[in-house]
């Protein structure tokens, strides 16, 4: 069978052989011929001739038919501009865009509706920012005061200097102040003819979670020594725990801002002048009018700064701005403002009462006994019935309250700041201060010794005893709130500088 087959498959490759190259053979033929053909200069000639008739038929073919096209569409022009000529189903679907289709009928509709819809968006975003600016500028440090203690409000300058005893004196958060401090909020009611006296008082730690705040709880036994000791501190209690009161005090600042703004014109421009430089917005010749107002007011109101934007004109002016009192004489404007304000009825009362004397002043006392948000958690209290007959009729309370308060933790970018300011301080350099390089620092210094040939070894002691505390204070430094990384770094700068390390 092989010996058969095997002459076959030769006679079938030698066919296709001789195919292919009588194949090859013509194709070199006509190459040639071709070339010949373009090598002949008449010939070249007349093929782009040729060529040039071809493509002017073509060009007149397709601008009659352009001509023709652009002819039709602008007979159907009107028709094009009204929406029913196209596919409307995904603006019919849309919940929001269902009202405009019903009011439209040309595409000229439909772009006047965006705008109109992005002018009121504008207008409203601009009208929603001038809400927030009392807020964002001056209440937010009242009302949520950050950890972050040593970030000076405004211009974001880190005081590397707040440690050791200077620190303990300026922390508002220390254990000492929050007890004075918090200790004075339940014992004072604003009425120097009434107090309560505190009982006990316990504060408790730091709680800081993943959005940017940190809450305290802090729980409070105290005795009221009269009915109207106990309704003061229940209106002081509900100053900032209730979101409708919260929203009375912003709307006073927000009306304040905008009196102060015309009233005050010429001072504002006084203080542009000298503030350029630290409120600088980017433009140069602009500057960022409502940071500059409010850091005035918070250094007035915290610092004593002399006052030049608020006087009892300017409070008038709010006040009846806020009540919308245009003729009416002032008791009844005042009346409105106090009724307004009757739930804040500390406030409502300071600023109300005068007819426009002692405003500004009056502001400033309601601001520094102002607390921040919280939350009560618990509260309790019972009617202590008086042991002689004489003051049956003086009626005491005693009390039990736990309050959540609310405050902004320090955040991850705010412990970088820190760690960078420390570096430069402590390394000479820009470079973030932290555990690895305090550890490598000691380790360095050392190495040294080993070269000198008299060792202080009581140095070389402390260097390794100090090495052992970084080496800790390592491995617990992931597991640490920012508030207590933050206190940890100065910790660190403060024993490499003692220790002399620090450049």
């Amino acid at each position: 069978m092989n010996a058969i087959e095997q002459p076959q498959k030769k006679k079938i490759i030698s066919m296709d052989l001789t195919k292919l190259s009588s194949f090859l053979d013509e194709l070199q033929n006509y190459l040639s011929r071709a070339y010949n053909f373009f090598k002949d200069n008449k010939n070249n000639s007349k093929m782009m001739l040729f060529l040039a008739i071809i493509t002017s038929w073509l060009a007149i073919y397709f601008g009659i038919q352009l001509y023709g096209d652009i002819a039709a569409l602008n007979g159907k022009s009107s028709q094009l501009a009204n929406i029913s000529s196209y596919d409307m189903r995904i603006l019919e679907n849309n919940p929001t865009t269902q009202n405009v289709l019903k009011t439209s009928e040309t595409i000229k509709d439909l772009l006047q509706e965006n705008i109109t819809t992005e002018t009121e968006i504008s207008k409203y975003t601009d009208y929603l920012h001038s809400l927030q600016i009392p807020y964002t500028y001056l209440l937010k440090y009242i009302y949520l005061p950050s950890l972050n203690v040593w970030k000076e409000n405004y211009t974001d300058k880190i005081d590397t200097n707040l440690i050791g005893i200077n620190f303990l004196k300026n922390n508002p958060f220390n254990d000492i102040t929050l007890l004075q401090k918090r200790g004075d909020f339940f014992k004072n009611v604003g009425d120097n003819n009434e107090s309560n006296d505190v009982l006990d008082m316990k504060i408790g730690e730091f709680t800081e979670d993943d959005k940017g705040f940190f809450t305290m709880p802090i729980t409070v036994s105290f005795i009221a020594n009269s009915k109207r000791a106990f309704l003061l501190l229940s209106d002081k209690l509900s100053m900032t725990s209730n979101k409708e009161n919260i929203s009375l005090i912003n709307e006073f600042f927000y009306y304040l801002r905008s009196e102060i703004r015309k009233d005050k014109e010429k001072e504002i421009k006084s203080l542009e002048s000298e503030y350029i430089t630290k409120f600088w917005s980017g433009d140069r010749w602009s500057i960022d009018q409502a940071k500059m107002i409010w850091y005035y007011l918070y250094n007035w109101i915290f610092k004593d700064w002399k006052n030049i934007l608020i006087d009892d004109n300017v409070i008038d002016k709010t006040i009846k701005s806020i009540v919308s009192c245009n003729n009416e004489s002032n008791e009844i404007c005042y009346y409105k403002f106090r009724e307004r304000y009757r739930d804040v009825s500390t406030f409502g009362y300071l600023l109300g009462t005068d007819f426009g004397s002692n405003g500004a002043e009056n502001l400033k006392k309601f601001m520094l006994q102002l607390p921040p948000i919280f939350s009560i958690q618990n509260f309790e209290f019972d009617k202590i019935k008086s042991p002689t007959l004489s003051d049956a009729s003086n009626s005491k309370y005693q009390w039990k309250v736990t309050i959540l308060v609310y405050g902004r933790s320090a955040s991850s970018q705010e412990v970088d700041q820190i760690a960078n300011a420390l570096g430069l301080k402590c390394l000479g350099e820009n470079k973030m201060l932290t555990t690895q390089e305090g550890n490598a620092m000691i380790q360095s210094a050392i190495m040294k010794l080993s070269d000198v040939n008299k060792i202080d070894k009581s140095y070389a002691d402390n260097l390794r005893e100090l090495q052992g505390i970084v080496q800790q204070l390592d491995k617990d430094f992931p597991t640490l709130g920012n508030y207590k990384k933050t206190i940890k770094l100065f910790e660190l700068y403060r024993m490499l500088s003692d220790a002399g390390l620090c450049k």
